[in-house]
């Protein structure tokens, strides 16, 4: 005997979001990236020369998972009454092979982010295991985290302000 199935099938636009973004170089140096209703220029993958001004594409991308964490914690704060007071986060990166990526002879190895450390220090009125509770949850709701944590050693550590 078949029972008939009275659930209803999940709309595809409830369990993903598509985005779409486009890049195109004209002058074959440089690369335009087009979002939704911005876009932005990037010269580099990454400059050694700290008087280089422009942002590169890893600065892009570390400070992208700095603020998908800083911003995930903000939004849980303001669902939760706005619990943080303060908030300051520092990313280390190590980039294994970077030799590599500028041409010197012998060192041809990928270059790849071995290890990502996101320290967050926070100023909230919270108990230590409700801290806890409250960092850990909100970390869960970063997309960039959740992705990155099954492709790279990312490590985030909270700090309480007190």
């Amino acid at each position: 005997m078949k029972r008939a199935n009275n659930e209803a099938t999940p709309l595809y636009e409830s369990k993903m979001f598509d985005i779409q973004y486009r890049g195109t170089s004209n002058d074959l140096s440089s690369v335009k990236i087009y979002t939704n209703k911005n876009s932005f220029q990037i010269e580099n993958q990454l400059s050694f020369d700290s008087e280089y001004k422009p942002i590169s594409s890893l600065e892009y991308f570390a400070g992208s998972v700095l603020s998908s964490i800083l911003l995930s914690l903000l939004e849980q704060s303001k669902k939760r009454g706005s619990l943080i007071e303060e908030i300051e986060g520092v990313l280390h990166l190590s980039l294994e092979n970077p030799l590599s990526m500028i041409g010197v002879k012998g060192y041809d190895e990928e270059p790849f982010i071995r290890k990502m450390t996101v320290t967050v220090f926070l100023y909230v009125d919270l108990e230590d295991k409700a801290f806890d509770d409250f960092c850990l949850n909100a970390l869960a709701k970063s997309p960039i985290y959740n992705t990155l944590k099954r492709s790279t050693e990312l490590e985030v550590l909270f700090k309480k302000l007190l």
